[in-house]
């Protein structure tokens, strides 16, 4: 059973930190390594370094040594002192070269002592040039304690071979480890590099595989967005038709009931009010004096019902609206002046001319008028109001404003169906409504529609 594709990204994620936490304990080994390497090498080329000056200070003694002996047997043959130069000046030499070589760290006991005797010998044999010098005689032919001066040369030239092939053979085992390390450290680079290939490899294999999964649920996402957008569009536009559909017909129903209290109830109220005043002038004076304060109330009620079904049919259905025109219609809507409590004044800015106007722009231009000023007189708090009306280049402009609370158009509110039927009226038409309006600096409205909507 595949795994939920939910889980993917997270299980393909989780594999890549494992990855990539391998690859970086794999690179602290292969630093760590490569610093063991160097130091193993550079520790190595110490050595060679230490024992290729021994074996310096050894031909050194040695050569120095018989170009002692060379020049202190040419000046005895010869007697020209120049021969003794190297004599003289091979003295401090060899001083020094035999300094050097005690102070080398020997690797064992033998070699040591072999460098000791070898000192011993040299100052044996230097004091046998002095006194062949002394005495003229010929070095090799010098006796002394430690023997003739030709077996101490042959001493001192066995003690440096010695040491000098000991030193070699320590170099050769000393090169000989170090090509070992180097094949070692070749190795476990190689071993190390193919690691690292392998975990680069499956980095990359990963990503690729992480890429093509993040195509997909993109893909995914983008496709079942798609669909969301269009059931949501359908949606929309289903509500927008009902919405119109209920705005049109219960403009159609306030139009109907309208024309019933106008037709029907109007003729009966006023065939009552007719009644009862011909009644009243036909009943005897002396018959009429008892009720005629009843009669008086009677008149003065219907004439109240009259009045009040005259401002119902207004409010339904206004009928200056169809009879004299837009213009006409709002200024009869704001004719009271008033706006609430604070008895704020309405100020009207309506042209003298409009152009023809179909009944639809007409009637949602004065719904929208009748609800914002029913906002400012519920809600507003406003001490001025201005309504204007103005036709601008295939558009009809209505604008409310007021000097009142004011609020703020971004913050959600449930409660503001008002200003969500000005706004669906708009839509309804084709038309811009925008809305200005902050806290404490009123409230302005603004709908353009276009006179051929």
């Amino acid at each position: 059973m595949p795994r939920p594709l939910s889980t993917l990204p997270r299980a393909s994620t989780l594999l890549l930190l494992v990855v990539l936490a391998l690859g970086f304990v794999l690179g602290v080994v292969w630093l760590l390594t490569a610093q063991r390497h160097a130091e193993t090498s550079r520790e190595a080329l110490q050595q060679l370094q230490a024992q290729s000056s021994r074996v310096t200070h050894l031909d050194t003694l040695l050569v120095r040594l018989l170009d002692a002996e060379s020049g202190v047997r040419g000046f005895i043959l010869t007697g020209n002192p120049a021969y003794l130069a190297p004599y003289q000046d091979g003295s401090a030499d060899i001083e020094r070269t035999i300094s050097a070589l005690k102070a080398e760290d020997w690797p064992d006991a033998a070699q040591r002592d072999a460098v000791g005797q070898l000192a011993t010998r040299v100052e044996a044999r230097w004091a046998s040039l002095a006194q062949a010098i002394e005495h003229s005689i010929a070095p090799e032919a010098d006796g002394g304690r430690d023997g003739d001066g030709r077996q101490i040369t042959d001493d001192i030239r066995s003690l440096i071979e010695d040491l000098r092939a000991r030193t070699m053979e320590q170099i050769h085992a000393t090169i000989v480890a170090s090509f070992d390390h180097l094949g070692d450290a070749r190795r476990t680079n190689t071993v190390l590099g193919m690691g690292v290939l392998v975990l680069l490899a499956t980095i990359i294999v990963l990503l690729y595989r992480q890429d093509r999964l993040s195509d997909r649920l993109a893909a995914l996402l983008r496709s079942e967005n798609e669909r969301l957008q269009s059931v949501v569009e359908a949606r929309t536009a289903e509500l927008s038709s009902l919405a119109s559909y209920l705005t049109n017909t219960r403009e159609a129903e306030q139009e109907r009931i309208a024309r019933e209290l106008h037709d029907e109830l109007g003729s009966l109220l006023t065939a009552a009010k007719l009644d009862a005043g011909w009644i009243a002038r036909k009943l005897p004076a002396e018959a009429v004096a008892p009720l005629r304060e009843r009669f008086d109330r009677l008149l003065d009620t219907l004439s109240q019902i009259i009045s009040i079904k005259r401002r119902v049919v207004a409010d339904l259905r206004p009928p200056l609206l169809s009879d004299l025109g837009l213009a006409e219609a709002l200024r009869s809507l704001a004719q009271s002046g008033v706006v609430g409590e604070d008895e704020g004044r309405i100020e009207l800015e309506l042209p003298d001319t409009l152009p023809e106007l179909p009944a639809t722009v007409s009637l949602a231009l004065y719904r929208i008028a009748q609800e914002a000023l029913t906002n400012v007189r519920r809600h507003a708090r406003a001490t001025h109001v201005r309504l204007s009306l103005a036709s601008d280049q295939g558009r009809i402009v209505l604008r409310v404003e007021d000097n009142g609370d004011g609020f703020d158009p971004s913050a959600r509110r449930h409660q503001r169906h008002g200003l969500t039927g000005i706004a669906h009226r708009v839509q309804m038409l084709a038309g811009k409504l925008d809305i200005d309006s902050r806290p404490g600096h009123g409230t302005r409205i603004v709908a353009s529609i276009p006179i051929t909507a």
